[in-house]
């Protein structure tokens, strides 16, 4: 199994063990004389050897990322950066703001102009793209 057939089998094994928790959780504590579609002990036991499962998946999937590691925290990263330079206040000249009805004149400049912070974030946003195609790459050709 390489690693992007991992991940997705990672996701799968997560919603199987939230669904056998909610399972158990439903069928646990219940009025007395009703009836239990499913063995509360049960499901808990299916459960923790799925988690059990887990485990051993992720530790796998994490020795074989050991490589790419620099890759993932740079684009992990980057995204944050380029989330912050989006929200970078950029405004210049003169901004007329209005609070209560009463309208306030301000001179506004600029050390990183709007320009300059837009090919700032297309910048980072082909390197994250670029990034993201390396660990396609990884995940589709790497075997765990």
């Amino acid at each position: 199994m390489n690693i992007k057939q991992a991940l997705k089998e990672k996701n799968k094994l997560a919603k199987k063990v939230t669904d056998l928790m909610d399972r158990t959780n439903r069928n646990n504590s219940m009025d007395e004389g009703a009836v239990r579609s499913y063995d509360p002990k049960e499901s808990l036991e299916q459960a923790l050897q799925m988690v059990d499962d887990l485990v051993n998946l992720k530790t796998k999937m994490h020795m074989a990322n050991a490589e790419v590691y620099d890759k993932i925290f740079r684009m992990s990263e980057y995204k944050s950066l380029v989330k912050y330079l989006k929200t970078l206040n950029c405004s210049q000249g003169t901004i007329v703001t209005s609070r209560y009805g009463d309208s306030t004149a301000r001179q506004m400049t600029t050390v990183i102009t709007e320009v300059e912070r837009d090919a700032l974030v297309e910048k980072y946003e082909t390197l994250i793209d670029n990034l993201q195609t390396e660990l396609d790459t990884h995940n589709a050709t790497t075997h765990i």
